[in-house]
């Protein structure tokens, strides 16, 4: 049976995009020279861009809805540089933190339970790669096709590019034309991918270590089933199957060899119980063990995105509210996908990680939920209720990723953002009714 990584096409998608712009560990050394490539070819697209749209920018200032487009496109690319940039700082902790997710989450065995959890993962992360893949890939491609539409039967002077270029070149005419419309879309796309790929990879891990901690809370949940089982059947055993149920009363009482037969069914439940609590114990402390490593790996997501997420929370508000003024109130249907991706971008992140602060606090009730009470009050089966104490009580702190370690990410702070954006938009509007 293949494993889930060869199953799981959400996380293959995802590390094919972190390929595509050079963020990935290199196995080969062909395999580092692309990658390093791949690089260089990122960083020259989005200079390219940033460079074009600052200049269009400076020539058009003063006409109000198209120095909106014009920040609209340049806060995406910011975005999509600081990203970049952090990621090639942190590029050892990335590639740790993916070695750590296919060594033990995505290439190891499950039970039932387990594969059944992880394919709900994948259901998710398809969904989430695919709104957010679309919208920003659509936004992408509407830009490039803008041109070919107006310039169909038109002569080379008319010929219009994605986006407008000031140099002393005859930029209508062939093949000056083709060279120029190929380098500006070839550096859309690019841009598209690289402003939500470090985004769609966050989410995917987060999904996958929420997974974890749904399997963590099951395991929890069922430590103790085997002892609850064995208290079950021995209360369902009375006397009279292990003597003869023709003897009198009498001899019941007196009969030595009864007795002795009584001693040795006694012994052998204490054995068992012996048993159920080290097999529980042991079990316990690998559920101990687990919890400690989502810790850490939470930690470690903690590390690598929070100054992500501190850019992203900071262009979020701005960037919905431009959009959004441009296609509500504006009415310009091409900052419809602009806002549909900044929509989805945002309630990915938030709520990725939303789920990973309710998950992560559910540990303590699964670890109250599993059959404590079966165990018997032996040493090892109090050092089983302590430790499950300790999870509990360490379960009390939630797991969660922070924007810049100011404040914790959760929907919280997606209706945040929207309350904020609601304040941009009215100032806004108020301006252009200026105008």
């Amino acid at each position: 049976m293949p494993s889930y990584l060869d199953r799981n096409v959400s996380v293959k998608v995802s590390r094919f995009y972190m390929k595509v712009v050079g963020i990935w560990y290199a196995e080969t050394e062909r395999e580092k020279w692309m990658l390093n490539g791949a690089l260089i070819y990122t960083i020259a697209a989005l200079v390219f861009a940033i460079a074009v749209i600052l200049v269009d920018l400076f020539h058009i200032w003063g006409n109000f809805h198209d120095v909106m487009e014009n920040l609209v496109l340049a806060m995406s690319l910011f975005s999509s540089i600081l990203k970049l940039m952090i990621a090639i700082a942190r590029k050892h902790a990335i590639v740790d933190l993916i070695v750590f997710s296919e060594k033990y989450f995505w290439k190891v065995k499950y039970d039932s339970f387990g594969e059944q959890v992880l394919n709900e993962c994948e259901r998710k992360g398809i969904i989430l790669l695919c709104s957010l893949a679309c919208a920003v890939q659509g936004t992408a491609v509407s830009y490039v096709a803008k041109p070919l539409i107006p310039n169909n039967g038109l002569n080379d002077t008319h010929r219009a590019l994605p986006f407008r270029l000031y140099v002393d070149l005859p930029l209508t005419v062939t093949p000056y034309y083709e060279i120029t419309y190929t380098i500006q879309s070839l550096s859309t796309i690019h841009s598209g991918i690289c402003f939500f790929c470090f985004d769609n990879f966050m989410g995917i891990l987060n999904i996958h270590i929420v997974g974890q901690f749904k399997i963590l809370q099951h395991r929890l949940e069922t430590l103790c089933d085997e002892s609850k089982s064995h208290v079950h059947d021995e209360s369902q055993t009375n006397y009279s199957e292990t003597v003869d149920v023709n003897l009198p009363r009498e001899i019941f009482n007196k009969n030595k060899i009864l007795r002795m037969q009584t001693d040795v069914v006694t012994a052998g439940v204490k054995k068992n119980h012996s048993d159920l609590s080290t097999q529980s114990y042991e079990e316990l402390k690998k559920c101990v063990k687990q919890h400690l490593f989502l810790i850490d790996y939470v930690k470690r997501l903690e590390y690598v995105f929070s100054p992500m997420l501190f850019c992203q929370m900071g262009f979020s508000s701005i960037f919905i509210c431009l959009t959004g003024f441009e296609s509500l109130v504006a009415r310009r249907a091409v900052f419809i996908l602009h806002l549909l991706s900044a929509c989805f971008q945002t309630l990915i992140f938030t709520w990725t990680c939303n789920e990973i602060i309710i998950q992560s606090m559910k540990i303590a009730d699964y670890a109250f939920s599993a059959k404590w009470y079966t165990i018997p009050d032996t040493e090892k089966g109090r050092s089983i209720r302590k430790g499950l104490m300790m999870i509990m009580m360490r379960s009390r702190r939630a797991c969660y990723l922070t924007a810049g370690r100011f404040r914790a990410i959760s929907l919280q702070s997606f209706t945040t953002i929207l309350g904020t954006t609601s304040s941009y938009l009215s100032v806004l509007r108020q301006m252009n009714d200026g105008t």
